[in-house]
Parts: structure tokens; sequence; C-alpha cells
């Protein structure tokens, strides 16, 4: 039987490949934004928000993420993904930031409905449904060795995916979708954390800010990350 915190069930996943399966076209995507948006009083959106839009409703091709900043007037706002260069998710992880290529998350979430699951370590919140798959939900804080940190309204889910994989990863806060080209092309670097060394491609400086990318393949096919049983002997 497969362990649902790791889903490998195409029935469960909503697809072959144990991903939860995303509108086949941008104006199905579209309208998913719209209609995240209820409530927002029209209220005019950030980049950022925008951006998280994106991520929630599975939009991650440059022309669909124009189309959607177009729909919404940003225009060519600052911080908005540009056509044609890799994005990173940035955010917040204790005192540092980190990115992960956004072609890897395939949502960011506000953190809810986490369903328990025994003897596992404390790291691993349970599991969570998502647009007809099961998630494990890692605290990305205790996986790494941080001291914890209460859930507050800034705490999202990074839904990460590479290969066959897919986890939950509970960040402190999600800051920004961006390019990181100028950071890598400068060739500034930091030194990477100790904790976030296993895990890294590297550390770059961005607008004199240290931030650490992280491999998505490291983390998630990292041997502790399959280790989450408690033994009781």
């Amino acid at each position: 039987m497969s362990d649902p915190r790791f889903p490998g069930d195409p029935s469960a996943a909503g697809g072959a490949d144990g991903v939860a399966p995303r509108a086949s076209t941008s104006a199905d995507m579209l309208q998913r934004a719209l209609q995240s948006l209820k409530g927002s009083g029209g209220t005019a959106l950030t980049p950022e928000q925008l951006a998280e839009i994106a991520q929630r409703v599975g939009m991650t091709q440059p022309g669909q993420l124009a189309d959607l900043s177009r729909l919404f007037g940003a225009g060519p706002a600052e911080g908005m993904p540009q056509p044609g260069v890799p994005q990173q998710i940035v955010f917040a992880l204790d005192d540092t930031e980190c990115a992960l290529p956004a072609e890897a998350v395939q949502g960011v979430e506000r953190l809810a409905d986490v369903t328990p699951v025994p003897n596992t370590v404390p790291w691993v919140l349970g599991v969570v449904h998502l647009r007809g798959a099961i998630y494990s939900v890692v605290d990305l804080r205790g996986f790494v060795g941080l001291p914890p940190a209460p859930i507050t309204v800034r705490t999202r889910l990074l839904v990460v995916t590479t290969r066959d994989m897919a986890v939950g990863l509970v960040v402190d806060g999600v800051t920004e979708m961006r390019p990181l080209d100028d950071a890598l092309a400068a060739g500034y670097t930091a030194e990477t954390p100790e904790w976030a060394v296993p895990y890294a491609a590297r550390t770059v400086v961005m607008d004199g800010r240290a931030v650490v990318l992280l491999d998505p393949e490291k983390l998630l096919f990292a041997d502790k990350l399959h280790r989450y049983r408690t033994d009781f002997g």
C-alpha cells in the first residue's frame, strides 16, 4: 500500500504523475484567478499578490503571467515576472531569505486543514488535500533544524514538485517572485548557512540581501525526508 504522505497513487492524486491537474487553457486559469479574488472589493493588487495568484491557479508560463498582469491592469510592474526569464519564489525562513525555482513550485497556499498523522517525526505536520491530491506537510524550519515558530497570517505552504515527488513545505512567508539572473551574473555570493548546506545550490546577493538558492531535488530526495516515522521498538 502506498504511503498517503508521499502520493504515488494516480487515482488519489488526480493524475498519472501524482500531481493535481491544472487548467488546460489560459482562459480556464484566468477564470480561476477571477474566482480567487471574490471578496477583494476591487482593491488594486500588488505584484506580490498577482504572483501569488498566478502560482495558486497554476499559471507559470510567461505568456500566462503577462495575461494575468494585463487583466488586472498591473502592466509590466516592477517585480512581475518577465517573459522568457526563469523565476524564483523568494520566501522567509527564520532570519534567512531562501528561494526555489518557480517551475518547481506548483502552488502557494495558506496553511489550513492539515490532518495529523501518528507515529511521525515532529517536523511532519500531517497531510493536506489540495485540488484533488494529497500532500505531506513538512515544517521546513523543523526539517532543517531551525527553532520552531508559531503559525501566523504570513505563513505559507509551498507545494514543491520535482520528478515524481510532491511535498508541501511550510515557510514563514513568501516575499516575491522574481528572476535572479542579475544576481547570478554579478557573481556576488555569500556564505551559505550551515543548516542549508545539504540542500542549497548556492547563496547569492540580491539588492544587498543574501538569498539561499535551494535545490528542490536535494530537498525532496534527501534521505532524511523519507525517514519520517518514529520508532517505538
